[in-house]
């Protein structure tokens, strides 16, 4: 008997009950189980943890949850109408890297309220995700339908090639499994849910990625939005089932689910599954791989499970799970940096001495008694007491410049990551100039070393894939410069010169790269936000330079500003037509590279004598 698709509720018609079509609770209406209509709580919900409070009958026209559900969508709307009004003399980037004082007052930049619901036009599909027996979180989706999508699972030639697909055109960093295993284990003849194979979730939001990287014409059944509607019914499921890597699973997961948020630009989805990753890997103590705070081997995962966390079977396991603790790093620092929303992770108060991560193959070789790499960083005592926080491991030595690991395109895409970060949060913490600090200069020290001595073997001759995470790794870094001297740059001149010489790399990344030989469309979502932010600096200089020109100035320094503009002008094209590739392929990418290009439309406005518009109504 084949068993329904992605979903665990029965598909069995319910016992007849004498009880009047539709005068059910709505509880026993989203669980589609019997409801004796007991009032105020029925049997059903009486004998269910958790969910008494959630009895309710509809009465006349919308039930009480429906009424709240709407409360809360008008008051998200009008929260954000709030800011952005309250905003509206500042520059904003999906956070406040401009500090609001007179000194930075002539930098335009992208009038974008830092909390939205979404920056993507693409409508939201409506759907709601019924809570599982053993979890009673919900994903923050729209639940105004009560509908449970039950689907059989796609034939095995649509399975393999919607693997292969994702395999095969998964640009963005995320997939920390290794991809051979997973392949063969997604196709095997087992039934879905079977031990041997993926977890539903995790074969879900495959089956997702596959649809929306394939070029094949949307099926009526099997595509995006029904995959999608499946893994989040199942994405809690898991954790409280027996499948034997379902911690795993549940975290690679969560990880594929908030870069698709991040690539429709739904920041609310996108920050809750980042967060979820990363509680997920904390629990399973992934952080304390190989740490000498990891006493007790094994031990259960607080909150998440039951039973215990057994110990990686092989050398292969145990670098997936290496590798998943820091890819939720990546991701949730990502969301640091779309969204400025605090970190997940609690640098602070987590010991965190899991080591870098490495490639599966090389991993394997080091298991077996091959020496790690010698340091790229030397040591730098005077640095350590300042950028961490009092934390302790890994992550501490990086930041204090005592570096002896880490080396694969992973590990230092997880470094670029934490530096920009490390960043963000210091230019929200210190929004003002306040002179030098050791602070300010052990980071820029480090983000000067990080570039430096980035490893040559990942420049030379790499895979596509190793070469697209060097954009981004190099991108992140350079990111992080502008960042961190942000605030300085109308009072220092070594601030102004670091900020503009980064954006400068950032175009000559750009034009380093040739897209035309990727065998994807699809790129990282994050360079969305770091290539805005790049825009954002060029449009604050053009401004400037304009400014100086409205107020008159000999034939020799309106000669060197139109030279300085000209070539403003043109890192700008660069950033757009670069953003406008990649629009088709990713929502985010399309918003902002319309924000980037209303801005800069209305400086030209201004600039040849229309009338002067804002730059979040150029923007529409």
């Amino acid at each position: 008997m084949t068993r329904s698709f992605f979903s665990t509720s029965p598909t069995s018609p319910s016992p007849r009950s004498n009880l009047p079509r539709g005068k059910a609770c709505m509880s026993c209406r989203r669980r589609k189980i019997k409801c004796d209509g007991r009032k105020p709580v029925c049997s059903q919900c009486l004998r269910s943890p958790g969910t008494a409070d959630d009895c309710e009958y509809p009465l006349e026209g919308r039930s009480r949850t429906q009424q709240l559900e709407e409360t809360i969508k008008k008051l998200q709307t009008r929260i954000g109408e709030l800011e952005a009004s309250a905003n509206d003399q500042s520059s904003i980037l999906l956070h406040e890297p401009y500090d609001g004082t007179d000194s930075a007052s002539s930098f335009v930049g992208l009038d974008i309220p830092p909390y939205t619901e979404s920056w993507s036009s693409q409508p939201v599909i409506d759907i709601h995700v019924s809570p599982s027996p053993t979890s009673r979180v919900n994903t923050p989706t729209s639940a105004s339908s009560s509908s449970t999508l039950v689907l059989e699972e796609p034939p095995p030639d649509m399975m393999e090639r919607l693997v292969d697909t994702f395999l095969n055109n998964f640009t963005h960093v995320g997939f920390f499994l290794d991809p051979s295993s997973f392949r063969q284990s997604a196709l095997l003849p087992f039934q879905f849910g079977h031990y041997d194979r993926p977890s539903p979730a995790l074969l879900s939001v495959v089956y997702m990625w596959g649809s929306r990287l394939s070029h094949a014409p949307r099926h009526t059944v099997y595509n995006e939005d029904a995959f999608l509607v499946c893994t989040l019914q199942n994405i809690h499921q898991d954790l409280g089932g027996n499948h034997p890597h379902r911690v795993i699973h549940a975290i690679q997961a969560e990880v594929l689910l908030s870069l698709y948020y991040l690539t429709l630009g739904r920041p609310v989805e996108g920050i809750y599954h980042s967060s979820a990753a990363v509680s997920l890997a904390i629990s399973a103590n992934l952080h304390l791989i190989k740490s000498p705070h990891h006493l007790v081997v094994g031990q259960p995962c607080f909150g998440v499970l039951e039973s215990n966390f057994s110990p990686p079977a092989h050398a292969r396991e145990e670098c997936e799970r290496i590798n998943a603790f820091w890819t939720a790093v990546i991701v949730t620092n990502y969301w640091v940096a779309a969204h400025g929303s605090p970190s997940a992770l609690p640098y602070r108060d987590t010991p965190i001495d899991t080591p870098w991560p490495h490639d599966v193959e090389d991993y394997v070789s080091i298991a077996g008694g091959m020496s790690p790499p010698t340091s790229y960083l030397t040591q730098s005592p005077e640095y350590s007491q300042h950028i961490f926080d009092n934390g302790g491991g890994t992550i501490a030595k990086f930041l204090s410049g005592l570096n002896v690991d880490g080396y694969s395109s992973l590990a230092m895409l997880a470094k670029a990551s934490i530096l920009l970060e490390r960043a963000i949060t210091f230019s929200t913490r210190y929004p003002s100039d306040h002179g030098s600090s050791p602070a300010f200069d052990s980071l820029d020290v480090l983000l000067e070393q990080f570039l430096l001595n980035l490893p040559l073997g990942l420049e030379l001759n790499g895979t596509d894939s190793t070469r697209r995470n060097l954009m981004v790794i190099q991108t992140l870094a350079q990111v992080a410069i502008i960042r961190l001297h942000a605030s300085r740059i109308h009072t220092s001149n070594v601030s102004r010169s670091k900020y503009l010489s980064a954006a400068r790399a950032v175009v000559h990344l750009i034009n380093s790269s040739d897209f035309s030989n990727w065998n994807s469309p699809h790129v990282d979502p994050i360079l969305g936000i770091l290539w805005t932010t790049v825009g954002e600096v060029f449009i604050g200089e053009l401004s400037n330079i304009q400014q100086q020109q409205s107020f008159g100035v000999d034939y020799g320094v309106e000669a060197r500003l139109a030279q300085q503009h000209h070539e403003l002008t043109s890192c700008l094209e660069t950033i757009l037509s670069t953003m406008r590739t990649f629009a088709t392929s990713s929502p985010l990418i399309d918003y902002f590279s319309s924000r980037v290009d209303g801005a800069h439309r209305a400086i030209l406005n201004i600039n040849s004598g229309s009338p002067a518009h804002s730059v979040g109504q150029a923007a529409y």
